[in-house]
């Protein structure tokens, strides 16, 4: 059965494509920063395909040692999903505090290419890369700051990652999911009605529906 590495999948959409991609037989490796929430996945799901490793994807000897785990557990990979993602602040540039626009680069970029570089010796041939984005990545995208610059760093990373890996055969895409109802979205419009948005299960299939029919776009988006 085909294997996926996911990065932050104890909440929200990482969950949601956790859980989705067991039930359909697939093994799963994932990772978030606290074990007890790693903990608290594995009581919940019960399943003997998942394996996890606390892991702080803008660590490179972290994430050098959580792809390790996963090539011990589950051998090559069909499919990565960078997902692991932090939002910052939501503030002008010129207030933006230097300690969190380091952190966000950090998780967001750096976390996506050491993971990636790391993974890229164990993906099969003919796999996939899903690096999820955002549309503060896609346009202009005032006051959210280090969020809105990594994400268009992630954009440009997919489309850079896609022509490299073309003589392998593996896909790379990158994912805007949309409005989803998750904390993260909460905290960015705390006056927002999560009800109104769609659960994290819809990207999960998603996600899932882009795996079977591998479409052409580098860049995808879901939810306008």
């Amino acid at each position: 059965m085909p294997n996926l590495v996911i990065t932050g999948g104890t909440r929200g959409i990482g969950k949601a494509t956790v859980e989705l991609f067991l039930k359909e037989g697939w093994s799963v490796c994932t990772c978030a920063r606290g074990e007890k929430d790693l903990e608290k996945l594995k009581e919940e799901l019960k399943n003997p395909k998942l394996f996890t490793k606390a892991c702080d994807v803008a660590d490179r000897d972290s994430a050098k040692a959580f792809i390790e785990f996963c090539r011990e557990n589950l051998g090559q990979f069909d499919l990565l999903i960078n997902n692991a993602s932090i939002l910052g602040e939501r503030v002008d540039i010129e207030h933006y505090p230097e300690d969190i626009w380091e952190e966000v680069i950090k998780v967001n970029i750096n976390g996506v290419f050491y993971i990636t570089k790391y993974a890229l010796p164990y993906i099969k041939d003919g796999g996939m890369i899903v690096n999820m984005s955002s549309g503060a990545g896609k346009r202009p995208a005032p006051y959210w700051g280090a969020y809105a610059v990594s994400k268009f760093g992630v954009e440009g990373f997919s489309l850079l990652l896609a022509e490299e890996l073309k003589p392998r055969g593996i896909k790379v895409y990158a994912l805007n999911p949309g409005a989803t109802r998750t904390q993260m979205r909460a905290k960015a419009y705390p006056q927002e009605n999560p009800l109104t948005l769609k659960p994290p299960e819809r990207v999960a299939e998603f996600i899932m529906e882009i795996v079977k029919t591998t479409p052409k776009r580098v860049s995808i988006d879901y939810g306008f």
